[in-house]
């Protein structure tokens, strides 16, 4: 029997509204796919078309309402985009 942890549903409607916000900055990332915990406080996202991290910590401020993310943060998280060829 799978267990579904249901934290991970609400982690991934915030990762894929990052996405969105950072698409905004740059139009060239691709679509969500799936996402990793890579470290304790780094996640991996795989996109369409490569691969962006973010920081764990700096998502949980934006869940729990603490601040709004900024756009240097956005633009730190665009910085870390990789593209992957196909």
């Amino acid at each position: 029997m799978a267990i579904v942890d249901f934290n991970s549903d609400a982690q991934k409607n915030d990762l894929i509204y990052l996405i969105r916000r950072v698409k905004d900055l740059q139009p060239d990332l691709g679509a969500y796919i799936e996402h990793f915990h890579y470290s304790d406080n780094v996640i991996i996202v795989k996109l369409t078309n490569g691969f962006i991290k973010i920081n764990e910590s700096m998502l949980l401020k934006y869940q729990v309402g603490l601040e709004e993310v900024t756009q240097k943060e956005l633009q730190k998280i665009g910085h870390t985009f990789i593209k992957t060829l196909l």
